[in-house]
């Protein structure tokens, strides 16, 4: 009697047994295709890699600039090393509305019109000078920046002017004009830079 007991018990025990057993194997090849679906992979600090880069849409063919990003060096260039800036370095970009880069418009011309400081919207003040870039020089002109194509443009006192100015700061204006009779796209106002002599610690001393 006692002996039948225990093999009943050691019979019930091997069954539990086996079913734990069947069960954990069933965890573990569960667990390893949950583990298949959720794999991520991820950059040394953890964090999910960004997808991969893919090429902007380009913008519709009827597209038209009707707005700009204008950047000039406060301080031009002395090219002659003579104490006087001559040499304007700009940047101009060309936006739409209906677009989020900048558009590549060689298609047109690029007019720059520098005025004594605080002259630009007087209409009986002669420029210091005005630069014009149509045709090729415009695509000689392209560059790149982070949000698309820009234009990149050395305006040269020298050209139009002498750079021996009496006073020492000067507006600059930039108006890009579509070739196909489109509206002109001004920049949103004046640059202002320093020109005439340049000031050095000799020549500052009493």
């Amino acid at each position: 009697m006692i002996e039948t007991s225990f093999n009943l018990i050691r019979l019930l025990l091997i069954k539990r047994t086996a079913r734990v057993v069947h069960a954990f194997m069933i965890c573990a090849s569960l667990g390893g295709l949950c583990g298949c679906e959720t794999t991520r992979i991820s950059s040394s600090d953890g964090r999910p890699l960004p997808p991969p880069p893919h090429e902007a849409t380009a913008a519709p063919a009827d597209t038209e600039p009707n707005r700009m990003a204008f950047f000039v060096s406060s301080k031009p260039d002395d090219t002659n090393r003579n104490g006087y800036p001559d040499l304007i370095n700009v940047s101009v970009s060309l936006f739409s509305q209906k677009y989020p880069l900048s558009l590549l418009v060689d298609d047109g011309e690029f007019t720059f019109t520098l005025y004594p400081q605080g002259k630009a919207d007087d209409a009986g003040v002669k420029p210091i000078g005005t630069w014009h870039f149509t045709g090729k020089q415009v695509a000689d002109a392209r560059n790149e920046a982070q949000y698309g194509p820009c234009y990149f443009f050395r305006l040269s006192l020298l050209d139009v002017n002498s750079e021996k100015l009496p006073f020492d700061r000067a507006d600059l204006l930039c108006t890009f004009t579509p070739a196909n009779n489109g509206t002109p796209v001004t920049s949103d106002g004046v640059r202002t830079i320093q020109v005439g002599r340049r000031m050095t610690s000799a020549s500052a001393a009493p």
